[in-house]
């Protein structure tokens, strides 16, 4: 299979970086924590499909952020990145499809406290498709798009809607556990995963990815506390370039002390979301019939 439409896909990526110039800070693992989880997804898969990621390789990474570019332009887009699991029964919610779902609670609803887990279920089952019908832009955009979500769904913020520690007077919080700890780890966070293994559920696995993410956050949340009370408040902060502008930042010494006291919580989702993205994208391969790249 040959991509034949190169100038489309420039046109993606070109479109993606005229957004991204436009776009917030803020966002899911921030675009450091999305590129890289989607590159190192590209080494768990096995040969011929491998070669097929690495060569596109820095598309996929770019076109990990669309998502977070989207949400200035749809109002739907930001309920694919979360759920509120603290507004549900979690004996009642959990494992459930969408259409189970639809038939419970209106769409309204449930867009209002985030649709992670479902959508992820939606954009496997494009995939599937494109590779199907060997659709080039459509694998890699569609890759790109799912190494997003599912790493979405590895970060234990989103699934409160305590999401910013704003509801326990920790605001900031977000970011910092998000994309200030890991852009300091850097290279920390390239460890080999394992090799992608199918998934013959994936609903029953986006389930489960987000009930994990959900258990981190008594841990999160209360060594945030304690970290902060034993810094002294001139510890806290430094203040950092980013292009033009001076920003505040907790500091290397108070994000590198929180770190420790997650004692690996960090590094544990981020490998595990580079484990599933891979995971999904090997299944969707699979599932297609392992349609050949040449």
């Amino acid at each position: 299979m040959k991509l034949n439409n190169k100038s489309n896909l420039k046109i993606y990526v070109l479109l993606l970086s005229s957004l991204m110039a436009q776009a917030k800070t803020g966002n899911i693992w921030g675009f450091f924590g999305h590129r890289k989880i989607n590159l190192l997804a590209t080494y768990t898969l096995p040969l011929p499909l491998h070669s097929f990621y690495r060569r596109h390789q820095k598309e996929i990474q770019e076109l990990s952020v669309l998502p977070d570019a989207r949400r200035y332009l749809l109002d739907e887009e930001a309920a694919r990145h979360y759920i509120d699991l603290d507004k549900y029964d979690l004996n009642q919610v959990s494992f459930t499809n969408w259409a189970q779902m639809l038939r419970k609670i209106p769409e309204d609803s449930l867009k209002k406290h985030g649709i992670v887990p479902w959508h992820i279920p939606i954009v496997y089952q494009r995939l599937i498709q494109a590779f199907i019908k060997k659709d080039s832009l459509q694998i890699i955009k569609l890759s790109a798009e799912l190494g997003h979500y599912v790493a979405d769904a590895h970060v234990p913020l989103h699934t409160s809607s305590n999401y910013d520690g704003q509801k326990t007077g920790q605001d900031g919080l977000h970011s910092f556990w998000e994309s200030r700890i890991p852009e300091i780890l850097g290279n920390q966070l390239d460890q080999f995963s394992g090799p992608a293994n199918f998934i013959p559920d994936v609903q029953q696995n986006a389930w489960a990815w987000v009930l994990d993410s959900h258990k981190q956050l008594p841990l999160l949340f209360s060594m945030a506390k304690k970290v902060n009370f034993e810094l002294k408040e001139g510890e806290k902060y430094s203040f950092v370039q980013k292009g033009q502008t001076l920003v505040k930042t907790p500091s290397l010494k108070f994000s590198l002390a929180y770190h420790k006291a997650l004692n690996g919580q960090i590094e544990s989702r981020f490998k595990a979301a580079v484990q599933h993205v891979g995971d999904l994208w090997y299944s969707a391969w699979l599932t297609a019939g392992q349609p050949s790249f040449e």
